[in-house]
């Protein structure tokens, strides 16, 4: 999957005081901003969602999922918001999301509530709580902005701190929990959107159905292996012959084919294993001894060394910025 991080996009975020410049350098990303457009892989993106959630506060993630400042240069959300009510828009927007960002929407109606929840494409990899909450937070903005009204979702969930200024602009309080959940009321979601626009979106569905249609969601050679390996390293099966016998290339092919778009299978792993730790030390059930095994590593040395030379942190110095960041979460 190809994700295009369009210019009024970047010029947004510059908007907000970020540097794009110094955040595709934490996500190891080169820097092609002087292209029309940025393209980058679902797995470049995972990274991106990463550094966003260490440097952004929350006033910023308020800004960015604001449906005012970004519908403009979105057109699914452009779509949405031409509904005729929230409900409606909920379904155009699931549906086009992948067009925009690789995270899966599961909405399911339950008795007189909605209930919404949020993944990222790849089952393996956790949402950072940047995405999770400027997906909730988008859904709110978009039923509030269409409707006019102060929609107020019922419950909202998710492993994070929402934080003092969150919480005060979604005018619930959020809970902790494992998963993530939105719920809205069926008579919130059946408002009249006065932003309804039926010219607008009748020449807006058939380009939008056409990219839909285009949109491939066959992953490139790249993103298998990237797919394979979030499989295969945790059980410890991860050696070049292994996923090569797995992807059914010869090791040669399956090396020829990464070179081919600038990389390697090493680094492949590094930037595989490097994920996955990220993940698990969220979880404070799992000791460092632990996390190193799920990831590769037979010595916790070697897994220590090789986490320092990723994110220039020790183990130790990171898991209480996690904690502090899940405690006391920026307002």
């Amino acid at each position: 999957m190809k994700l295009t991080i369009t210019k009024q996009f970047q010029a947004f975020i510059k908007e907000q005081n970020l540097s794009l410049e110094h955040i595709l350098k934490q996500a190891m990303i080169p820097n092609l901003l002087w292209k029309e457009e940025l393209v980058v892989d679902e797995q470049q993106y995972y990274r991106l969602l990463r550094v966003f959630d260490e440097c952004i506060s929350d006033e910023q993630l308020l800004a960015l999922s604001e449906i005012e400042n970004i519908n403009m240069f979105m057109p699914p959300i452009y779509a949405a918001l031409s509904a005729k009510n929230g409900m409606e828009a909920l379904e155009r927007f699931i549906t086009f999301k992948k067009l925009i960002g690789p995270i899966t929407i599961e909405m399911e109606e339950v008795g007189n509530n909605v209930q919404i929840r949020f993944s990222f494409l790849s089952s393996n990899q956790e949402l950072p709580r940047f995405s999770l909450l400027n997906e909730q937070l988008l859904v709110v903005s978009l039923l509030r902005r269409g409707s006019g009204k102060e929609i107020r979702p019922i419950s909202i969930s998710g492993p994070f701190e929402y934080g003092e200024t969150l919480t005060h602009y979604l005018k619930c309080v959020p809970e902790k929990s494992q998963g993530n959940i939105l719920i809205f009321k069926q008579e919130d979601l059946d408002i009249p959107f006065y932003t309804q626009n039926n010219s607008m979106w009748e020449f807006m569905e058939p380009e939008l159905k056409n990219r839909l249609a285009t949109f491939s969601p066959s992953p490139s050679f790249l993103e298998t292996i990237q797919n394979e390996l979030f499989q295969s390293i945790p059980s410890g099966h991860f050696s070049l012959s292994n996923i090569a016998q797995k992807v059914g290339v010869s090791n040669r092919t399956l090396q020829r084919n990464l070179q081919a778009v600038n990389t390697t299978f090493h680094q492949q792993v590094q930037q595989t294993q490097m994920i996955l730790s990220l993940n698990f030390l969220q979880n404070q059930n799992l000791t460092t001894t632990e996390i190193a095994y799920l990831v590769g590593f037979s010595e916790v040395s070697s897994f220590s060394r090789a986490f320092k030379k990723w994110t220039t942190k020790n183990i130790t110095q990171y898991r209480k910025e996690v904690n502090k960041s899940k405690d006391n979460s920026p307002n």
